[in-house]
């Protein structure tokens, strides 16, 4: 075997052989904090949700990190167990928000069923499941309950916590169906748990292998919001306008149980590791843009 044959099988073995390493988990360009504000560009073309996230206005735009551990605080894991990113997007023609997320999950845990009664079945936090949480004037403050109360809140609609439920289709495929929640009322004596399914109009999640991608667009409703009369309230989106919001992902790896992670879009302080879903005064900060994609 002559000098030259053998430096190409080397080149070769190394090039079969080197291992492959995951993504870290959190990349250092990566790690927005709460006070930062993310310009969301405009697109003149609405994205076909359709889970394959290969349309123009996705290509053109910058992945956000969804890596900072609210559950348990600052902590971490393999990226082969969990990965998150995020991208946003939003139409003046269509006057909707559009979301794509990428998500490694090794173990995805669904099966949630929605009830609005509450005690009944209001633990989609125990699920793998997406979390969106909306203030549309940045104003911030308790958003529990319509309890006329500090501590409960004034206006539980001054922002909107979704808790986005879905089951895994099979590998390969891609599903509609989703559920889409939160609670409402006047105070713990007296709630419910409205189904906001229609604030998601167009949704769709694709499966491959551990790898899930969750495509959807969103209304965005002010607070004045009435589940009986939504038009009402609907914003139109324009350009300038500045909304808080964070995303989030429940992570559970053991079906039945409590959540073994939290993971959010913004850093927060250790005493407020899970005040989201309550409190908008820790949303991350969004700009509309006026330039188009």
């Amino acid at each position: 075997m002559n000098i030259k044959y053998c430096f190409l099988l080397t080149i070769l073995t190394l090039f079969v052989f080197v291992p492959v390493f995951s993504e870290p988990l959190f990349p250092d360009d990566e790690v927005p904090s709460r006070t930062d504000t993310l310009i969301v560009p405009a697109i003149q073309e609405v994205p076909e949700i359709d889970g394959r996230s290969d349309d123009q206005c996705w290509s053109a735009t910058e992945w956000q990190g969804i890596n900072h551990t609210w559950v348990p605080w600052g902590g971490s894991v393999d990226s082969a167990d969990y990965f998150g990113r995020y991208k946003c997007v939003w139409s003046p023609v269509s006057n909707l928000l559009y979301f794509l997320l990428e998500i490694t999950d090794d173990v995805f845990v669904d099966g949630y069923v929605y009830n609005p009664v509450p005690g009944s079945n209001n633990n989609y936090p125990d699920y793998d499941i997406v979390e969106v949480f909306i203030d549309e004037d940045r104003s911030g403050g308790i958003n529990i309950f319509d309890a006329h109360s500090e501590e409960l809140g004034y206006n539980a609609e001054n922002a909107f916590s979704y808790h986005i439920a879905a089951n895994a289709p099979a590998d390969g495929g891609i599903t509609t169906e989703k559920i889409a929640c939160d609670i409402a009322g006047t105070d713990w004596s007296d709630y419910f748990i409205p189904d906001y399914d229609t604030h998601l109009p167009e949704f769709a999640l694709f499966k491959n292998d551990n790898h899930f991608t969750w495509e959807f667009s969103m209304r965005v409703y002010d607070d004045t919001f009435d589940q009986d009369d939504p038009d009402a309230s609907l914003v139109v989106l324009h350009p300038g306008k500045i909304m808080g919001l964070s995303l989030a992902y429940c992570d559970n790896d053991t079906p039945g149980t409590k959540r073994d992670n939290f993971f959010g879009t913004v850093q927060v302080e250790e005493s407020r590791f899970n005040e989201h879903w309550k409190d908008a005064d820790d949303f991350g900060i969004i700009k509309l843009s006026g330039e188009n994609l």
